[in-house]
């Protein structure tokens, strides 16, 4: 079984227990270090009450792993075995693991970071969560479920325009997003609700987004500062968004058709395509392209020897607005 939602997921493995009908196999894809091991932790209460009899492996070792699940804990709970870094199986390791999946006893878990041709062969045996082909609008709203569960756990509520204000002004990742919540859970003491005002006071905008909004700000609005110290990790967020205006505004001169669309933007937000949409034909084709090949020159220089990386940085903006 496949699933591409997380609640989903944990659900059937919910339900599956209440039927005593466990899968002995798991497969969780997801890209990021944190979320997939928070899901494997998610998993493990439901195979064993205490995790006693848990080992984890970071590569195959199929001797050990195979042992592992062949033996007895003094305490009862049954081997679980979770193999992490499963995206790196080839075909042939995949064959060899096969022969010691766990059919009535033990249970083993995969987990990976990427995709894995080898993982259909899990599928056909145990319950998949693949994550790694959700949509970022998708990731949003799953992410801000977990967080209000997670607020509530804390023994809190939280605003919905406070919780919006949060996923606006940090990176979409959930271990930062908890620790941002465990902070303002503390910031509001005895008083059970957070609001937005709890927010602005005390989670200020991460260096990440503050780089990628000031791109965006620079790209799109002819705004915001670019400043020296963060020159190489402003480099990448500039180049994304003048290569998303420029896809937007060859689509718009070529009028293409709405498979088109979507084939070139799977992963933009529908609201932000549209009003990137707009700016797009209002600032052309031209002006993307100008803005990458300025871009590239002032990246050049900075790796050949260039020490002035705020000059070339206030080259940029203005080329970049040149009319």
């Amino acid at each position: 079984m496949r699933y591409s939602n997380r609640a989903a997921f944990l659900n059937q493995i919910k339900s599956a227990k209440s039927a005593g009908a466990l899968s002995r196999i798991y497969w969780v894809a997801v890209s990021h270090d944190y979320e997939r091991g928070e899901i494997v932790n998610e998993i493990l209460p439901f195979l064993s009450p205490t995790g006693g009899n848990l080992q984890k492996w970071n590569e195959l070792d199929l001797v050990s792993l195979g042992s592992h699940l062949q033996t007895s804990s003094l305490f009862g709970d049954e081997p679980i075995a979770w193999l992490e870094h499963a995206e790196a199986i080839t075909k042939a390791q995949g064959a060899e693991l096969e022969k010691i999946f766990p059919r009535d006893y033990g249970y083993l878990i995969f987990s990976a970071k990427s995709k894995c041709a080898w993982s259909s062969c899990v599928e056909e045996a145990g319950v998949v969560l693949d994550l790694l082909t959700e949509k970022p609008w998708e990731k949003e709203k799953r992410i801000q479920q977990t967080l209000e569960q997670f607020t509530r756990i804390i023994g809190k509520t939280i605003a919905p325009n406070a919780l919006s204000a949060l996923l606006e002004t940090q990176d979409l990742e959930e271990g930062i997003l908890e620790r941002e919540i465990e902070k303002l859970g503390c910031y509001t003491g005895d008083r059970l609700h957070i609001t937005i005002e709890d927010v602005e006071a005390i989670c200020p905008p991460n260096k990440a987004f503050a780089v990628w909004q000031t791109a965006e700000q620079v790209v799109w609005e002819g705004k915001g500062t670019l400043e020296e110290a963060h020159f190489h990790a402003l480099i990448p967020a500039l180049r994304s968004q003048l290569q998303l205006g420029l896809k937007i505004a060859t689509l718009l001169a070529e009028n293409a058709s709405r498979d088109e669309w979507s084939a070139a933007l799977p992963k933009v937000f529908p609201k932000t395509l549209e009003k990137r949409t707009r700016d797009a034909s209002r600032l052309g084709v031209r002006y993307f392209a100008r803005g990458l090949e300025t871009l590239f020159e002032i990246e050049l220089k900075s790796r050949t020897g260039s020490q002035h990386l705020g000059a070339l940085l206030d080259f940029f903006h203005c080329s970049l607005h040149i009319r």
